[in-house]
């Protein structure tokens, strides 16, 4: 069995155009078929260096699915492959519109706990925070295949901002779950 090459991208490795756009179905029917090819129990009797390099590839494998996997970490790895550092993607300027929307979506959620009825406020706001992430992986994904790298990049930090929120929101509902 050869191994693949340790230089492909994730994209390369499991055989899918550098987009951001992905067939789920096709991913994970790839990572299936790699992590059984590749899977370091298969080389349990091999000698020790092709042993090590199948735990490496089984490694590369599980990391580069859970990078394409997820919209923002696969958005994030676009415009690295684009040559795009974390810190050039964090310094991109996000419109004062954008900040004032999270703050208020913040204080909503801060304010939960004090409402009779918090489930339904809740769900508004796990409703509302989703479709803007959407939206916002929307706009990356048109920017990005226009070669827009700074407009991408905007777009990816307000889903770094969404997601935040959107985790801290589910915490919340996890909290007045444990209360019930």
């Amino acid at each position: 069995m050869a191994f693949p090459d340790f230089k492909q991208n994730y994209f390369e490795l499991f055989s899918l155009p550098v987009q951001f756009a992905v067939d789920s179905a096709l991913l994970g029917e790839h990572y299936r078929q790699l992590q059984q090819e590749l899977h370091p129990d298969r080389y349990a009797s091999a000698p020790a260096q092709q042993q090590r390099v199948a735990v490496q590839y089984s490694a590369l494998v599980n990391q580069a699915y859970a990078t394409l996997n997820k919209p923002l970490a696969r958005a994030l790895y676009l415009l690295e492959l684009a040559g795009m550092s974390q810190e050039q993607i964090s310094a991109e300027p996000v419109d004062g519109g954008f900040l004032i929307e999270q703050m208020e979506l913040r204080e909503k959620l801060e304010s939960l706990h004090d409402l009779v009825d918090p489930d339904t406020v809740l769900d508004h706001l796990v409703t509302e925070i989703s479709a803007d992430i959407r939206a916002h992986q929307a706009e990356f994904a048109t920017s990005y295949a226009a070669g827009d790298l700074d407009a991408a990049a905007s777009a990816c930090v307000k889903m770094q901002y969404l997601e935040k929120l959107l985790l801290e929101a589910e915490q919340i509902e996890s909290e007045l779950m444990d209360k019930v």
